[in-house]
């Protein structure tokens, strides 16, 4: 096995520790401050691309996780919702340090909440130490921002729990606009169906036993339970810290995308002048697909993916605003979860009551 030393991970963040590969070691990823800023998901599609691999004992990664704290912030959200555009918009300023869906994390999905068998954990490396090690930056003065996988919103109370005040933005977008944008895609309606079952089973726990009723019926019906599920663990994250959340609604940050940007960096602990704001929101991301920056995409591209789908399945949209509608009925957490993304879609994106955290 090649080794590494723990001064090696303490160095910088080049050594990505990518997967648990069972008796207690970590695969581990050699990756460029380029290569971070190139990535959309940090992940096992790395390996395609011929990048340094190696093998550690995962004592090895304790022992320099024990030497930090973790000081990431976070960008949670309902899955295809413009996360991974902001994380690359957040990424171009020089204090933030961007990472996309690092696949480590998801070995926090218990059973029941991925498909499939549980991803093997990695033995003497807890939640703590996961996130001390991703928050290593290149420079003393950046400070991580993870973009978790939208299944880890279940996990995002825990997550903002450890380590020195995480500041973390919730988007989404109201129901009937997810609604429109996975039914107009054929892949967000595969990984809908695919992720269906173990949503369905988070929202019955989450729910309790008065959760009987909650089985989709058609494909709807199980589009709006997505948005429910991940919606309702943002809200309790929310509920837990809620002066370190900024909820931020998509399709308002696309309408005000000068303000957005601005009050998201603050939210971040960042700052940045109307000119640095206007370079940004003026150069390449927002005109590209962000999972696949070879494809062009902009806010007008995706009004038009949404009108497509009222015009095609007016029915599935109508079938799952109207099961959301039927639960709010019966679960009054249902209803509040509702009514705060309506408020917060309204109000668009704004800062929680607390002060923006220490760099």
């Amino acid at each position: 096995m090649d080794m590494i030393t723990e001064q090696e991970l303490l160095d910088s963040p080049a050594w990505l520790p990518l997967q648990a590969v069972g008796n207690g070691e970590l695969h581990l990823i050699c990756l460029e401050e380029v290569a971070y800023r190139a990535a959309s998901f940090l992940d096992q599609r790395l390996l395609r691309r011929g990048l340094t691999e190696l093998r550690c004992g995962t004592e090895v990664a304790q022992g320099a996780a024990a030497q930090l704290t973790p000081r990431s912030h976070y960008v949670f959200h309902t899955g295809h919702v413009g996360s991974t555009l902001v994380s690359r918009l957040l990424g171009e300023h020089e204090s933030l340090f961007c990472l996309r869906e690092p696949a480590i994390l998801r070995a926090l999905a218990q059973e029941g909440s991925l498909p499939g068998p549980p991803l093997p954990a990695a033995p003497g490396l807890d939640l703590t130490a996961m996130l001390s090690l991703l928050s290593r930056t290149w420079r003393p003065q950046q400070r991580a921002v993870i973009k978790l996988s939208s299944f880890l919103s279940e996990h995002a109370t825990r997550i903002l729990s450890v380590g020195d005040q995480p500041a973390a933005l919730l988007m989404f977008t109201d129901p009937q606009s997810y609604l429109r944008g996975i039914l107009a895609g054929p892949n967000s309606r595969i990984e809908s169906r695919m992720l269906a079952p173990s949503r369905l089973h988070r929202l019955q726990k989450r729910l309790g036993e008065r959760a009987g009723s909650l089985r989709p019926g058609s494909e709807g019906e199980q589009v709006a339970m997505s948005w429910l599920c991940e919606m309702a663990a943002l809200h309790e994250a929310a509920q837990q810290h809620r002066s370190r959340v900024l909820w931020v609604n998509f399709d308002a940050f696309l309408l005000e995308p000068h303000s957005g940007l601005e009050v998201m960096l603050r939210a971040l602990g960042a700052t940045a002048s109307r000119r640095e704001l206007e370079e940004v929101l003026a150069g390449p991301l927002m005109r590209q697909y962000s999972k696949a920056p070879e494809y062009a995409y902009d806010a007008e591209l995706r009004r038009q993916v949404l009108e497509s789908a009222d015009s095609e399945h007016p029915l599935e949209i109508r079938r799952g605003m109207e099961w959301l509608g039927r639960l709010a009925q019966h679960h009054p957490l249902v209803e509040e979860v509702l009514a705060s993304a309506a408020r917060e879609g309204r109000q668009g994106a704004q800062c929680g009551s607390g002060a923006a955290p220490e760099q």
